[in-house]
């Protein structure tokens, strides 16, 4: 059925019944604009509407759906109508339905986004650090700690005592702060001392030098140097890696220098070593704490064979407990003194 067709017999009959637009549109409780729409073959009416219509017409069901009066019709001609009518009104509720679920598919994925995006740009979080700097400008106070090669700038809230915030004697504070990723720039709500030390400046620590008897030599020695933070530690910026240097010389008091000295071992990057005959035989091993948790202790001895200078490295999968403990780090030994108290 042509729309135009259906328009234009609508307005016919309507004019021939003497009704306006609006007198069509009270008699079938719609708008006077959907009547005109009809008639200008912009939509269909309402299936519901059709026997009102034709009613409200004088015409029959059949007359409306042929679009003319007749005295015999062939039967599936105003049945086919009808179901193109019904066709074109479901056409246009799945259209709607479609844009209703688009827009809301829409607004979920920028909800989405928008937290992911959030989430990886702002960082809420409790802290325990140093304070670098501390500064008043423009009238606000700002404190400024470390963060991975930048310094955080945090705008002090109205609970923070600015005043009362002294690097130099209390070094570790706990911060309540919020920061921005990209721009290194955030708010601190909360700054308390909390007691503790900071180890930072191990990296500047000059340590003893001991000796001992080790591997196939009477006497060596050996010191621990080179601390840096385990970039991968936790907690982050507490835990320290260095190296252990073992070797022989002979120290000139006058020249204040090594004299044939030579390395014995050097083990890189571990976080504590001890030396310690752990197998009786008279002569010391070195046990190392390594930064793998899965293989936590690693051991340097002589070989079976003592007639071959060659020392061999060992992996236990644990050490006595005495050991383990002279194996704790700074921060590990500080942790448990703060539990026990």
């Amino acid at each position: 059925m042509n729309k135009q067709q259906f328009g234009n017999f609508i307005a016919e009959n309507r004019k021939a019944a003497g009704l306006t637009q609006k007198d069509l549109a009270a008699r079938l409780h719609v708008t006077d604009k959907a009547v005109s729409k009809w008639e200008r073959a912009l939509s269909y009416p309402d299936v519901t509407l059709l026997e009102p219509l034709a009613e409200a017409l004088g015409l029959g069901m059949e007359e409306l759906m042929t679009c003319r009066r007749i005295e015999r019709k062939k039967e599936e001609e105003p049945v086919r109508n009808l179901l193109e009518i019904s066709r074109e009104n479901m056409k246009t509720e799945k259209r709607k339905h479609a844009w209703k679920m688009a827009l809301a598919l829409l607004l979920m994925l920028a909800a989405t986004l928008g937290a992911i995006w959030y989430c990886s740009t702002y960082v809420r979080e409790q802290r325990e650090d140093t304070i670098f700097l501390k500064e008043t400008e423009g009238g606000e106070n700002y404190l400024y700690v470390k963060e991975e090669g930048h310094l955080l700038r945090l705008k002090c809230g109205a609970g923070v005592d600015f005043d009362g915030i002294d690097p130099a004697n209390e070094p570790i504070y706990r911060l309540d702060c919020r920061w921005n990723r990209r721009t290194y720039e955030g708010t601190v709500s909360a700054c308390e001392p909390t007691g503790h030390i900071s180890l930072g400046s191990m990296m500047d620590v000059t340590f003893e030098v001991e000796s001992g008897r080790m591997f196939w030599y009477d006497e060596v020695y050996y010191t621990s140097e080179s601390y840096y933070p385990d970039p991968y530690g936790d907690p982050r910026g507490k835990v320290f890696l260095c190296d252990y240097r073992f070797w022989t010389g002979k120290w000139d008091d006058e020249t204040f220098e090594w004299e044939d000295q030579e390395t014995v071992l050097l083990v890189e990057d571990c976080l504590n070593a001890v030396v310690e005959d752990i197998d009786q035989d008279g002569h010391n091993e070195v046990v190392v704490r390594t930064r793998w948790p899965e293989k936590p202790y690693t051991v340097y001895d002589w070989g079976d064979d003592f007639q071959v200078r060659e020392i061999r490295q060992l992996w236990p999968e644990t050490v006595s407990p005495e050991l383990q403990e002279r194996l704790m780090t700074e921060y590990e030994r500080w942790a448990q003194l703060q539990k026990n108290r």
